[in-house]
């Protein structure tokens, strides 16, 4: 598990145009898999943090995808 989230960290780290760009099916199963997650790195915590941001911009333009 730890793997996953620091590749996600390193792609998003890697990402010019950050979480906006994300089709609803990724960022709705990442933000799955954070909601999940256990023993989390401070990294981590951050990658899901920018996660659930990017949630909540979405639906408050009308896209439910988390």
């Amino acid at each position: 598990m730890k793997y996953v989230f620091s590749l996600l960290v390193v792609s998003l780290l890697g990402c010019s145009e950050g979480l906006g760009s994300i089709p609803d099916s990724e960022l709705r199963q990442r933000h799955y898999r954070c909601q999940m997650a256990t023993g989390q790195s401070s990294a981590e915590i951050q990658v899901c943090k920018n996660i659930k941001r990017e949630c909540e911009q979405r639906a408050k333009e009308g896209n439910y995808a988390c």
